[in-house]
Order: C-alpha cells, then structure tokens, then sequence
C-alpha cells in the first residue's frame, strides 16, 4: 500500500468506535464528509480506518465580534479565514483497520492515541479496503449518525477511487449490498439507491 500522504490533522479523542480530530485552517486538503481516513494505532502495529461524518468550526468569540460588525475589509476577512489559528474539528467513525497487510472491517482493538496523526487514506487504499463491502454494516449501525447520507457519500468517495469504467459497476454491487441489508425498509432503501445514481 502507498505510504499516506497529505497530513489532515491530530486526534483529539478517541474510543474504539471512531475519533475526532483537530486542524488548523487554512489547509488546501481538508476533509469532506463521507471520505476515508485513517491514524495508527497500537504503537504503530495497525491503522485505524475511518469514514469522516461532520466537520465544524470551533467557537471563536474573536469571529463572532467581528460577524457583527459592519463594513469588514478584505484585510480583516482575510485576517480572520487565513491567518488567524480557527480549529477545524471532525469526527469519524471507525469502520475497519489494517493490521500488517491484512483488512479487517470490523470495530479495531484499540483506538489511536491522543495526537496521533490522521491522514486521508488515499485513492488506492480505498479501493482495497472497499473491494469488500463488509464495512456497511458498522454505518448502519452507528447510532445518532446521518448514516444514511454517510453511506451514500462514503461509496461515492470509493466509486472515484477507481477508473472510470469500474465505477458504475462497483455502484451497483453496493446498490444490492444495501439491498441485503436494508430489506426491511424499502423507503429507506429506495432513498439510498437514488443516492448512488449519477
């Protein structure tokens, strides 16, 4: 697998079941929702994978001053959106990790530590961990997650990560994964399928 590039941020806490992270902005590559990342854990024995499911901008009582001031200039915008450290938090659920070259899709043994640093987890490695859907489940499950939205944008993220003429295809293999899964909520269902449709 490629060596992880493109650092995103630093783990802020953690469980088993996912972690939230911390970074600075401006950065060119922040996270989106429903993209892949992944942070070491057990002293470096294993990665931790995750799906990124909400990013917020940290209260700042400076910008908050500021939005109610009127007249603002591009250098106090600029000041405040480039120069000024504005705490990027995001949050993602655990669904797998690497252990050596094995991938396993279930919740790790161990969550990362504090300050461990969190990377995109890049378009090769998405492919791997994605070429088996048996990660779906643990979003399903997520409780007080948009899980719905999150598995439609997680597999869109997957569907990119291959060439184009495989991304149709590994759609409508996770459209009848979904399927499977989701056999007893049809509205549900029929809502997910829309969602993988270009």
């Amino acid at each position: 697998m490629a060596e992880p590039k493109g650092f995103i941020g630093r783990v802020t806490r953690c469980s088993t079941f996912g972690f939230v992270g911390a970074v600075r902005v401006p950065e060119p590559d922040l996270p989106s929702f429903g993209s892949f990342c992944q942070v070491e854990a057990q002293r470096g024995r294993s990665q931790v994978i995750g799906v990124i499911y909400d990013i917020s901008v940290e209260d700042d009582a400076f910008a908050r001053q500021l939005a109610t001031a009127e007249g603002l200039t591009q250098e106090q915008l600029q000041d405040t959106q480039a120069n000024r450290q504005v705490p990027v938090e995001f949050s993602a659920l655990a669904v797998g990790y690497r252990n050596g070259g094995e991938i396993r899709h279930t919740v790790p043994p161990q969550p990362p530590m504090t300050l461990a640093e969190i990377y995109p987890l890049e378009p090769e490695d998405v492919k791997l961990f994605t070429e088996r859907l048996d990660f779906l489940p643990l979003i399903l499950a997520a409780p007080q997650l948009p899980v719905d939205h999150l598995l439609t944008a997680c597999l869109r993220q997957a569907a990119l990560a291959r060439p184009e003429s495989a991304r149709r295809p590994f759609l409508v293999e996770a459209g009848r994964a979904c399927a499977r899964l989701l056999a007893g909520d049809l509205a549900r269902l029929n809502n997910l399928i829309r969602g993988l449709q270009p």
